[in-house]
């Protein structure tokens, strides 16, 4: 890795994206772009008691099917990079416990995933892994219990 300015740095090993895997809900099935997904859930809690446990479910699922799609074991993984909307990154760390990959959290709200990337890239770059994996996700009702108007409140928008 080198600088090629104040902020911007140039890989010499150039990563790539093995694999991925993209779990939605109905709302994002029923959009534009609802051909790019490996699944649409639509149940918005994939049949848990929570949406904090659905949303850990839906990132078990995207991180099965990019491996099933990278062809890597999760054996093979060296290091997770991935967080939500949650505090601790709750479901990402449950979501990744069954895996048995080591994981840093992280947290950059609507940049997360970016950020997750970027690190895992970095740590491939400077050989410190073999295999990265990236994860992220947002559910709905989980975050706006979190961070807006509590759902089981009743409150208006």
């Amino acid at each position: 890795m080198h600088r090629i300015g104040e902020y911007t740095i140039a890989l010499k090993n150039k990563p790539v994206i093995a694999g991925f895997g993209s779990i939605v809900g109905k709302k994002e099935g029923e959009g534009p772009l609802k051909s790019y997904f490996h699944k649409i859930e639509y149940d918005t809690k994939l049949g848990c008691d929570t949406w904090e446990q659905a949303e850990s479910k839906l990132q078990t699922e995207a991180i099965q099917t990019a491996l099933e799609k990278s062809g890597v074991n999760g054996k093979d993984i060296d290091i997770t990079f991935g967080g939500d909307l949650l505090n601790q990154c709750i479901s990402t760390s449950y979501s990744i416990r069954g895996f048995n990959i080591p994981f840093l959290g992280q947290y950059g709200a609507c940049s997360t995933m970016v950020q997750s990337i970027i690190l895992s890239s970095i740590m491939i770059d400077g050989e410190y892994a073999k295999n990265a994996l990236a994860v992220t996700s947002s559910h709905f009702c989980s975050a706006e219990r979190q961070y807006r108007f509590p759902l089981e409140y009743g409150g208006q928008r």
